[in-house]
């Protein structure tokens, strides 16, 4: 199994690998998240691009609506970013629309380009995504989100964590050169802690009062669930 690092959503048209599974990744916080929500019980997430698309959908199928833009949750939603939201009593058995500033954006892209299998991962379900993927024999793209089109040191870490943990071969230079960060400054949870505060996303969720999400967000495999998008649905398997 190979691996590799598509560093934004803007690019994925150059790092399109047909037969490939596709790995969305937004670290802070979308995919981490969406992971939180199926683990807390919910029945399935509907990923769409707009705001606006979010409200109109949600409330036509009566679903949770959660909507962020720029780190705060908008004003119609029901539901966030933040996955301590996502409590049992509020989503188990619940069907959710869903729009974030960068994640969705990324699962919108890939699908466009014609991904043939996508899965929703994060640091959280990690372990469980790379037993899938090893299981498939297939070659992977991790789909950095990123922020608004620019790199996200977070995301781009997930790809080496991704090959350190798997075993797999780094498919590119990207992946190598952040499968070196992961052995180097991220092997424990509070090596990190520590080195993802240098990020930029760090400081948009610290000055928006959501930087205690950030040791959550950084640790492995608190689930055993993998989240695969199966028509225009992501489900838990």
């Amino acid at each position: 199994m190979h691996v590799y690092l598509c560093p934004s959503p803007e690019l994925y048209s150059l790092y399109h690998r047909p037969k490939s599974i596709v790995i969305i990744v937004d670290i802070f916080r979308a995919s981490t998240t969406m992971v939180a929500a199926f683990a807390h019980g919910a029945k399935g997430i509907l990923p769409v691009a707009s705001t606006e698309e979010a409200e109109e959908v949600g409330n036509r199928l009566g679903t949770l609506i959660a909507a962020e833009r720029n780190v705060v949750r908008c004003p119609f939603a029901q539901l966030g970013n933040d996955p301590a939201e996502y409590t049992t009593d509020l989503v188990s058995g619940r069907e959710i629309v869903f729009t974030t500033t960068n994640g969705t954006r990324a699962l919108t892209i890939a699908k466009a380009h014609g991904a043939e299998e996508i899965l929703v991962g994060a640091l959280t379900n990690l372990q469980a995504t790379i037993n899938y993927c090893q299981q498939s024999g297939r070659d992977v793209v991790v789909l950095a989100a990123g922020w608004k089109g620019q790199v996200s040191m977070e995301d781009m870490l997930y790809a080496g964590a991704f090959a350190v943990e798997s075993g797999a071969t780094p498919g590119d230079d990207t992946t190598r050169m952040v499968s070196s960060l992961w052995k180097t400054h991220a092997l424990s949870l509070e090596e990190r802690t520590e080195y993802i505060k240098n990020s930029e996303h760090y400081a948009r969720l610290e000055q928006a009062g959501f930087s205690d999400c950030v040791p959550y967000c950084m640790s492995l495999s608190l689930s055993d669930l993998v989240l695969r998008l199966e028509d225009g649905w992501l489900r838990a398997l």
